[in-house]
């Protein structure tokens, strides 16, 4: 049995229909452990997928930016379940339409932070209490360069990122005497995907470019983890995190890995 079949009851993936959300349910599925992917589309034979290579998946076609619709679909999929031990992957993300706020569609600003923030958070919303029941939790949620600096050519992507850090570190303080709660934003890299080809279509350039088994191994780790320093913290996948993982007593710099970063 593998270190992270035995941490953890299931996996729960939003965007787990395409890009790193997909990458990284085939390979936790190739674990042992069973996943659960949820998106707009392509989850079903994402999880297809999984299944025909021997693993364990299920999923849930859902609209993150129907909140309501959102927590009702995961809170009806929780009821016939046992899970528990849960970790959690906020993957799913769309740019919205190039444009800051002096050329930009404030509506299309409001459906961007929609699906990036709130409707991801929905769908964890939906888990919390059963997490919060067995004390137990492993979260990951995605910001990128946009949560960085800035990032002007997509200005709602890169406030929704910058929000999803920020909830991040909320999230880790409001959990930390709740039980074995972990929490991290992660920073994938840019990764060749059909959302990195939009972003050049519309003029965007992405400064570092990444594997996607970066991102997938930094999850797989950190899902499997019992001790973690940086939970809580804004982390880039080529970041020395590792040190910080499974070296009980370890400390992280306080100032080290915030949305606020302060660099040498």
């Amino acid at each position: 049995m593998s270190a992270l079949r035995e941490s953890l009851d299931a996996v729960f993936i939003t965007g787990a229909g395409r890009g790193i959300g997909a990458a990284m349910a085939r390979h936790l599925g190739g674990t042992g452990v069973p996943v659960v992917c949820l998106s707009r589309s392509n989850a079903a034979a994402v999880a297809e997928e999984i299944r025909s290579a021997g693993g364990t998946a299920e999923s849930l076609c859902v609209d993150l930016s129907d909140l309501s619709g959102t927590r009702q679909a995961v809170s009806r999929w929780l009821a016939t379940t046992h899970y528990s031990r849960f970790g959690v992957i906020l993957a799913a993300a769309v740019t919205g339409a190039p444009g800051g706020l002096t050329n930009g569609n404030l509506a299309d600003w409001a459906q961007t932070i929609q699906v990036n923030l709130l409707g991801n958070f929905a769908a964890l919303q939906a888990l919390l209490p059963r997490m919060l029941e067995a004390r137990f939790g492993r979260i990951v949620t995605l910001a990128g360069g946009g949560a960085a600096y800035a990032y002007p050519l997509f200005s709602a992507y890169a406030a929704s990122k910058a929000a999803v850090v920020r909830a991040t570190e909320n999230l880790h303080e409001e959990l930390s005497a709740r039980g074995d709660f972990r929490v991290v934003c992660l920073a994938p890299g840019a990764i060749e995907t059909d959302m990195l080809a939009a972003i050049r279509a519309a003029g965007g350039e992405a400064r570092t470019i990444g594997k996607m088994d970066e991102p997938v191994r930094f999850v797989e780790r950190f899902l499997a983890a019992r001790n973690c320093a940086f939970s809580g913290r804004f982390v880039h996948v080529r970041d020395s995190w590792s040190e910080f993982l499974e070296e009980a007593g370890k400390q992280l710099p306080a100032d080290q890995w915030l949305l606020r970063r302060i660099e040498p």
